[in-house]
């Protein structure tokens, strides 16, 4: 197959929120995605950042169908993931395996997490016999660095990072092809979240797997991703490859969050996120006209109020929304 393995199309997510009343309720929409587009090849990494509440986790739900789009296509190679068939949809979501962000909570209580990670593999692949079921799992254990005789014990007798290695193991048992990581590594400690990366690395290595990485932390993702994506309120503001991004970041917004990372150098203290972008981050409810960032942008004019900025690309791979992005850099 030619071209990217995943193309998303102008895509939304609405949400109804229901404000009850004396006498009755009203109902709003709380656009949570709006008009995203992006395209993912194979064996990429596509980092996805932005502050709480930009949308991150519903685009990632709504590629895999696991939330209704309002507007836009997901087309996973070559087919419209929200126009075809339940049939097909099933055989698909083989390829399509999520990873979420509490592994505790992700898992079964009630279930062996051998039988946790097999349990994919009785619904997609069900003619395979038990003992072939169960020399799979055993070896995907051992891929992600667990014992086999781990398989018989249950979800709470296991670490965090043990948890979120299971739920690698039980995402990667029916040889996916893209794998979307929902903040994986945020309830984990530091060094634990060092080497699950690494292992979702090596998987990648191995297998050639696409991998959209959602997280807060751009630490992490620049040293998971190929690319990365900045959201605010549900919106594009910058896309390109990772060090592009992060040495030459064109967008007001993706400057910000990088001038707040932490530095290694102890004489040097960082801005931090109260100083580098100031504000709150306004309702998803009532979002600012024109470009939805201009509530909190230090190069904001009233053109920014009054019309939305185009998704312009300015180079191979590299695309932002923002009216003023060439003086971004001067600011």
């Amino acid at each position: 197959m030619t071209g990217p393995l995943l193309t998303v199309e102008s895509l939304c997510v609405d949400y109804e929120q229901r404000r009850a009343g004396l006498f009755s309720s009203r109902a709003r929409t709380l656009r949570a995605v709006d008009g995203i587009s992006f395209e993912l090849a194979e064996g990429e990494t596509l980092g996805i950042v932005g502050e709480t509440g930009c949308g991150k986790t519903s685009l990632g739900k709504a590629i895999l169908q696991l939330v209704k789009a309002s507007a836009g296509r997901v087309i996973w190679r070559g087919v419209d993931l929200a126009r075809t068939d339940a049939e097909t949809l099933t055989r698909l979501r083989s390829e399509l395996q999520i990873v979420f962000q509490d592994p505790l909570s992700a898992l079964n209580p009630r279930m062996p997490v051998g039988e946790i990670v097999s349990e994919p593999l009785r619904v997609h692949a069900p003619d395979i016999s038990a003992k072939e079921r169960q020399a799979a799992v055993a070896a995907m254990f051992e891929r992600v660095g667990l014992r086999t005789e781990m398989t018989r014990g249950y979800p709470n007798e296991f670490s965090a990072g043990q948890c979120q290695r299971i739920s690698i193991a039980r995402a990667m048992i029916t040889q996916p092809r893209l794998l979307v990581c929902d903040e994986p590594v945020s309830a984990l400690d530091v060094s634990i979240q060092a080497q699950i990366c690494n292992l979702l690395r090596r998987l990648q290595r191995e297998t050639g797997i696409s991998i959209l990485f959602i997280s807060h932390d751009l630490s992490v993702l620049r040293y998971m991703s190929h690319r990365v994506m900045v959201l605010y309120l549900g919106r594009l503001m910058e896309i390109g490859r990772r060090d592009e991004l992060f040495d030459n970041p064109r967008h007001p917004y993706s400057r910000a969050l990088i001038d707040a990372i932490p530095e290694a150098d102890p004489n040097q203290s960082p801005l931090g996120m109260a100083d580098a972008l100031p504000g709150e981050i306004p309702s998803a409810l009532d979002p600012p006209s024109g470009c939805v960032f201009r509530t909190r942008c230090p190069i904001a004019t009233p053109e920014c109020a009054r019309e939305r900025p185009p998704d312009e690309c300015i180079a191979e791979s590299h695309r932002v929304s923002c009216h003023h992005w060439r003086q971004a850099r001067s600011q």
